[in-house]
């Protein structure tokens, strides 16, 4: 029960704060940047096609659809500042409980371990809430935006609307919990919030930047299958995992998940002060 009621708290104060709701608004803002269509060679944001393209144009396109947009809505800056938005609601928030000292009060009453399974797993929840709730916003917006599809369109879908709709937000909360990984790691280590969520970013950006990289060279080198294989690793691919491709591959980011928690654990336990 204890360790319910710590939940509980931790949970309402990440999703109760003005920078849950923050959060969430900047990433479906950021979803606008992702890339609508190409025209004579040029990328046309989504945001273009809202502001410049006449809806006549729009209408004659199956691929500027409201539903086809929504679920391309995940751009390169999502990608990019997904650790910090995921992580905001609530790790500021532990760092200050480390830094008040309020944490060395907590600690003999619920003990280290469930503080920090607390703490790992509203982290992920939060981060999860933000991403799906700022994606579902985006949605939203395409859909009294955007034109919705035909009857002759919709028969060409492998599946129907509302379960591409429910699939796209379920790989969004998964990827949110993702990208909250690694801040939730880097706050066993340091308290001071920027340089957890700065961190993070530069990290995140990396790592993504490093798969891109190798995954192109080996599928300039002819290699598809391996090219394929390191894209496994993407944080985006969940989004793939729930549409119904290679779904077991969401075991691999619940076992990082874990590895963390036991890293965080480890972190704070052997903190003479008790991660104080």
């Amino acid at each position: 029960m204890k360790f319910f009621r710590l939940l509980k708290t931790d949970l309402y104060r990440a999703v109760a704060h003005a920078d849950f709701w923050a959060s969430a608004l900047l990433f479906g803002a950021l979803c606008f940047t992702a890339e609508g269509c190409v025209d004579a060679g040029r990328s046309i944001t989504v945001l273009e096609l809202a502001l410049s393209y006449p809806a006549e144009q729009i209408k004659s396109r199956f691929l500027l659809s409201g539903y086809h947009l929504f679920l391309a809505g995940i751009g390169p800056y999502n990608l990019m500042f997904a650790p910090i938005l995921a992580a905001l609601p609530s790790i500021p928030g532990f760092c200050l409980e480390r830094r008040n000292g309020y944490l060395r009060l907590l600690l003999p009453r619920c003990g280290v371990t469930r503080r920090c399974l607390s703490l790992w797993l509203s982290a992920l929840l939060s981060g999860g809430l933000v991403v799906t709730v700022g994606y579902g916003l985006y949605g939203l917006c395409c859909w009294i935006l955007f034109p919705g599809l035909t009857a002759e369109t919709a028969q060409w879908l492998s599946a129907p609307v509302w379960s591409g709709v429910l699939a796209q937000l379920a790989g969004a909360f998964f990827f949110g919990m993702v990208a909250a990984l690694l801040p939730v790691l880097l706050a066993g280590v340091s308290k001071n919030a920027y340089f957890i969520l700065c961190v993070s970013f530069a990290l995140f950006y990396t790592y993504c930047n490093f798969l891109d990289t190798l995954s192109n060279r080996l599928f300039d080198c002819g290699e598809l299958e391996k090219s394929f294989q390191v894209m496994m690793f993407y944080p985006a691919s969940v989004f793939q995992c729930f549409s119904g491709h290679q779904p077991w591959r969401l075991a691999l980011w619940i076992g990082g998940a874990m590895a963390v928690l036991g890293l965080l654990r480890l972190c704070m336990s052997r903190r003479l002060d008790k991660g104080v």
